[in-house]
C-alpha cells in the first residue's frame, strides 16, 4: 500500500521545462557560451544548478555558479511575468484527492532553493504538499537518491511504502534505488523500460493508490 508520494516538479506537476531551457540559454550567452535550446530542453530535465552549469561552463567557481544562476532565476522570472502558465491542469486536483486519501506528497526538485521558492509562488503549490525538497537540501543531486529520501524521511515514509514520480529517468534510477514504486510520466506518450508503470496524464495516478 502507498504511504507517501515524492514527486518530481518541472515537467511533472508544472510545466516549465521550456521556460528553464530558455532561460539557461540567455544566462549562458550572456557569459560567451553558446548551448542549443534543444540540448538544454532535453539534456537538463532533475539536474541541479550547479551541475547544469559545470557541464557547459567547466571549472566554474563559487561565484561563477552563483551569477549564472541570478541571471537564469531572472530570465525565468521574466518570461513567467510576460503570462506563461506553469501548472498542469490536472495538478491541483489530483494532489487534493491523494491527500484525501491520507496519502503524503512531498516534491523532490533538482531546481535550486532560489528559484523553486518563486516557481511555489507562482504555481500556488506551497500550502497543499506536505514537504518541499531542492537540490540544495541534500549533498547529492539526481539520478542519486539524496533528494527522495530526504523527502520520505521528512512526510515520515518508508521508501518502499512509497511512489517516486518524474518525468525523467533520473527520477526513475534513484527511484528503483531505494525500493520506490516508480512511475514515468510523458504527456508525449514516450515510455521508461525501467519504470514500474507509465503514464501520459497525472490523473492516471490514482489507479495505483
Amino acid at each position: 500500500m502507498i504511504k507517501g508520494i515524492a514527486s518530481d516538479l518541472d515537467g511533472t506537476l508544472i510545466d516549465t521545462a521550456k521556460l528553464l531551457a530558455e532561460a539557461w540559454k540567455e544566462a549562458f550567452k550572456s557569459e560567451g557560451v553558446s548551448v542549443d535550446y534543444g540540448e538544454l530542453y532535453k539534456n537538463t530535465k532533475g539536474i541541479s544548478s550547479k551541475d547544469i552549469i559545470r557541464r557547459y561552463k567547466k571549472e566554474s567557481s563559487t561565484e561563477d555558479l552563483n551569477r549564472i544562476k541570478e541571471k537564469r532565476k531572472s530570465n525565468f522570472i521574466k518570461f513567467v511575468n510576460k503570462g506563461s502558465n506553469l501548472l498542469y491542469p490536472e495538478t491541483i486536483k489530483v494532489i487534493d484527492e491523494i491527500r484525501s486519501k491520507g496519502i503524503k506528497f512531498a516534491i523532490s526538485t533538482g531546481m535550486s532553493r532560489d528559484l523553486l521558492g518563486k516557481v511555489l509562488e507562482f504555481s500556488g503549490l506551497t500550502n497543499i504538499v506536505d514537504s518541499v525538497v531542492s537540490s540544495d537540501d541534500v549533498q547529492n543531486g539526481k539520478p542519486e537518491p539524496d533528494i527522495f529520501l530526504e523527502a520520505f524521511k521528512r512526510i515520515n515514509v518508508n521508501p518502499r511504502e512509497g511512489m517516486v514520480v518524474g518525468d525523467s529517468e533520473n527520477d526513475i534510477i534513484p527511484g528503483k534505488k531505494i525500493g520506490a514504486f516508480t512511475v514515468f510520466i510523458s504527456r508525449e506518450g514516450n515510455k521508461s523500460s525501467m519504470a514500474d508503470a507509465n503514464i501520459i496524464n497525472l490523473d492516471e495516478l490514482l489507479q495505483f493508490l
